[in-house]
């Protein structure tokens, strides 16, 4: 495959995410910013497990550590992979070699300044942690040329390698290479970065503080999606962390907080009716699923989550979350229909509200009630609202079920021990390709632990596919496995709405929320 076509190839690749990283709120004014001096105070649904970004994909983590750290590569508003900390990309005719050289001048938080060897020890060390990193970047050698130059070289041309580096969650993110080291296994003890902001202080049950780094190096260019001109307009973040929605929504409404995370939707009229406040949609920003422990217990038999995914009623599921279509969509797709690698496969088997078959096929799978444990938080409205439904599904084809309910810390703990649940529910942003997607390729070694031989080579011959049409037909077979095996049921995609008070200028939603360049007037 040409560098020409590699680049095309990957370009199309990009363009397809625009929905679910698409930028909803108000552009900035002019003048935003001017003078601005005061705090941010942004309300969050719950505390992250920790603010290292190669060790979890947690949500959480990257809305705020994304502030602080920064990648190799990210995306502009038109969804290309465009350079970041790289000056630029450099592609070998035979797809097989990436160049970047460092853009000059970038310091660490701590004054150190950014080399090659602080980028490969970052890259290897997020290849071991990361979901995506694992799969994509498992072939490649990593090496630094000289003191400003990192090289990637791939034993085949791969599509996946560059929208591996930029997607956002549990990103590819550049840390100085001595804490790296003194971290070893362990999560790293400083939260050191390059980006417009410097970690403070994290006081625990209360808030993460970052403060402006006045040392901060902005990227060449306008801004653009996640690229471009990056400035903190602002002295101080608080990263509040409230676990209760009805406290947000009211926060929001005093002042106590200037934006805030995860309103649910039965909030939204109130809100909008705020003269205070301005509100805006994202349509359609994640989908929700319920994710099976495949490696024991009942859902390790493929014929019991066939069982489950017959009963399923997604719309009974997705109104409770959401309340009314302005703010759901039914839809079988593990990708939006917005994206140009929407294929059909697998529709059959969605939603099929069909509790005569679902008894029948626990009987052949010889279920003998059996408890199922779901372990699920109240951090998230929908996972908690999600799980109730499932519940009453479940036994109302005659299973026997466990609704455990913890903060979502303990969840994202009890989900990495396949001895202590046997379904829990979450949702998932939009992927930059399908292949990314964490359930499906086992050496992602995600919670749930689907694995599957045909699955994987399917996922790599997608990922090596020469054009897009060729990537698709793949991707239809790998739609139509998941379907038949079901390792995650998918209930529905949510729209959800950011809100922020009305002297806040700026923020912007572009694959979540963030704050660089924002004010407070």
């Amino acid at each position: 495959m040409t560098r020409n076509k590699i680049m095309v190839f990957l370009t199309a690749l990009i363009l397809v995410f625009a929905v679910g990283c698409g930028s909803s709120q108000p552009p900035a004014s002019s003048d935003a910013g001017k003078g601005a001096k005061k705090d941010l105070k942004v309300a969050l649904t719950a505390a992250p497990p920790t603010v290292d970004m190669h060790k979890t994909t947690a949500t959480v983590t990257q809305q705020v550590g994304w502030h602080i750290f920064e990648y190799l590569v990210t995306l502009d508003a038109n969804y290309n992979v465009v350079p970041s900390l790289a000056a630029k990309i450099e592609i070998s005719p035979d797809g097989k070699t990436f160049t970047f050289p460092l853009r000059e001048g970038i310091k660490f938080h701590n004054g150190k300044d950014l080399t090659a060897d602080d980028v490969v020890a970052s890259l290897l060390r997020w290849r071991k942690y990361s979901t995506i990193g694992r799969a994509v970047v498992a072939p490649a050698t990593i090496t630094a040329k000289d003191k400003n130059t990192v090289v990637i070289t791939l034993p085949k041309p791969s599509s996946a390698l560059l929208p591996a580096l930029a997607y956002p969650s549990q990103g590819a993110v550049i840390m100085p290479k001595e804490i790296i080291d003194e971290a070893g296994d362990n999560n790293v003890k400083e939260l050191i970065g390059t980006g417009p902001f410097q970690f403070v202080e994290w006081k625990q049950n209360q808030y993460i503080h970052v403060k402006k780094y006045a040392g901060y190096k902005t990227a060449p260019g306008p801004t653009s999606g996640l690229s471009g001109k990056k400035e903190a307009l602002v002295e101080n973040i608080f990263f509040y962390l409230v676990p209760d929605p009805a406290t947000r929504v009211a926060g929001l409404q005093s002042g106590e907080y200037d934006t805030a995370e995860g309103l649910p939707t039965d909030s939204y009229e109130t809100l909008k009716n705020d003269p205070n406040i301005k509100v805006s949609v994202n349509k359609p920003s994640s989908y929700i699923s319920m994710i099976f422990n495949t490696k024991s217990g009942l859902f390790a038999d493929v014929k019991k989550r066939q069982a489950v995914n017959a009963a399923i009623d997604s719309e009974s599921v997705m109104k409770a979350v959401a309340g009314t279509p302005e703010f759901y969509e039914l839809n079988h797709g593990l990708v939006f229909k917005e994206q140009i690698w929407y294929v059909d496969s697998g529709k059959e088997k969605y939603n099929q509200k069909n509790p005569e078959l679902a008894k029948k096929l626990l009987a052949e799978a010889g279920y003998n009630g059996e408890p199922v444990t779901i372990i699920t938080t109240r951090d998230y409205d929908y996972m908690y609202k999600s799980a109730v439904v499932l519940k009453d599904t479940l036994e109302k084809i005659g299973m026997t079920v466990n609704l455990e309910v913890y903060d979502w810390p303990t969840v994202l703990s009890k989900r990495g021990n396949d001895k202590l649940w046997n379904v829990f529910i979450t949702g998932f942003l939009i992927t930059v390709e399908p292949s990314q997607t964490l359930y499906l390729d086992s050496r992602f070694k995600w919670a749930g632990w689907y694995s599957n031989p045909q699955m994987d080579a399917l996922l790599d011959e997608m990922r090596e596919a020469p054009n897009l049409e060729q990537a698709k037909k793949v991707f239809e077979k790998v739609q139509t496995l998941y379907w038949d095996e079901v390792p995650v049921i998918k209930f529905g995609n949510l729209h959800q709405f950011f809100a922020a008070r009305k002297n806040i200028k700026g923020a912007q939603y572009f694959c979540d929320k963030q704050f660089w360049n924002t004010s407070v007037e």
